[in-house]
């Protein structure tokens, strides 16, 4: 289970009386705001002083047959999370089930849908000794409390972040805390063009399709991946040097070529160990914008290389963002995988980059 470190000690408290004052601190707690996911937070009980404990995020289980298993894995890997980092287990937890309202479903039967879930977690958590303090249901801009159902309107209460910010805000930002960015406003930076440019992408793709169609007829298939090779590494560091020193993306059909090629492991490797990472990020941004219908095929390498550079700036929302697109385009996509949980699990970003810089010199890049 994704578990990121725990937020750093306060410079000011930051005082959780209520329901309200616990959604209103979510929103700091992650990088990204979270998706139909369940996000666990560790708390000092009331008679105990002390700092926020480990938070979690992970994905709601897609079958309800599915409810219990889940949640007794969720607890089980939060227990071990903490025995594996040296950290005492917090005195009780939160649980905010943040949900998405299915097709034609209002936000109250989301919240009842969720209801044997929320169960099946207070359970679980409970059959650990981690007394649930709270288990939110959020959904649409309302939020519901399974715990102390009374304590909210039977239509649900309106987020905090939809009226004026309260002390928790206030606290939050005084110690430094950022807002969780918004998902679909991440995407955006890496979202395929639209109208015209859309058709020209296109356009680029197929016929640089065509032309590796036209080559395999007269070579044999590891000749012909050799090459292409060899051509894409150096049409990517010629870009990325025209990109560095005169800020020049590639036209229409050299984005194709790279889009394509990329397509190869060994080029993918190559790429990400190449050691300029800001006008790489700018390039795979450009690759990702241009890989359009009918070639979203070609996505998953340049996307896992977008969030590959996202994580070195340390945009970290932005680049669990784009793994996540990587993998949905393509769940069998080995390395977005691999990365995305290195990064989710705390990994620090360093130790994986040392890895592809050696991968890099062996293979002589």
């Amino acid at each position: 289970m994704p578990i990121p470190p725990a937020s750093p000690d306060p410079k000011l408290p930051v005082m959780l009386r209520t329901s309200a004052d616990l959604v209103e601190f979510l929103p700091f707690l992650l990088d990204v705001e979270p998706v139909n996911s369940l996000v666990v937070v560790g708390l000092p009980t009331l008679r105990a002083a002390g700092h926020l404990g480990l938070v979690a995020r992970v994905d709601f289980p897609t079958s309800s047959r599915d409810f219990g298993d889940a949640a007794r894995d969720i607890a089980d890997d939060y227990v071990r999370a903490h025995a594996t980092s040296g950290t005492v287990l917090p005195g009780q937890v939160v649980l905010y089930l943040c949900a998405t309202p299915l097709a034609g479903e209002q936000r109250q039967q989301t919240m009842r849908r969720l209801q044997p879930l929320a169960d099946a977690y207070r359970a679980a958590f409970n059959g650990h000794g981690l007394p649930v303090l709270d288990a939110l249901c959020i959904t649409q801009g309302r939020y519901w409390s399974y715990t102390r159902p009374e304590s909210i309107p039977r239509e649900g209460a309106e987020m905090p972040a939809q009226r004026m910010p309260g002390p928790v805000t206030a606290a939050a930002v005084a110690n430094g805390a950022v807002r969780a960015a918004d998902p679909a406003e991440v995407a955006r930076a890496f979202a395929p063009v639209t109208g015209e440019r859309a058709r020209r992408a296109a356009h680029a793709l197929t016929q640089a399709c065509a032309a590796l169609d036209d080559r395999r007829t007269s070579t044999t298939f590891d000749n012909l991946a050799a090459e292409l090779h060899q051509e894409t590494r150096a049409l990517i560091e010629a870009t990325l040097t025209r990109i560095a020193k005169a800020g020049e993306l590639p036209d229409a059909t050299d984005t194709a070529r790279l889009i394509a090629g990329l397509k190869d492991r060994r080029t993918r490797d190559f790429a990400l160990a190449c050691d300029d990472h800001q006008s790489a990020h700018r390039l795979w941004q450009h690759l990702a914008r241009h890989c359009v219908a009918p070639h979203e095929d070609f996505a998953p390498p340049v996307l896992t290389l977008f969030a590959w550079t996202s994580w070195l700036r340390g945009e970290t929302g932005t680049a669990r963002i784009a793994f996540r697109a990587a993998i949905s385009a393509d769940p069998g996509y080995k390395m977005a995988g691999y990365l995305y949980t290195a990064l989710a699990e705390g990994a620090p970003v360093e130790g994986a980059a040392a890895i592809f810089r050696q991968a890099a010199a062996e293979m002589g890049y």
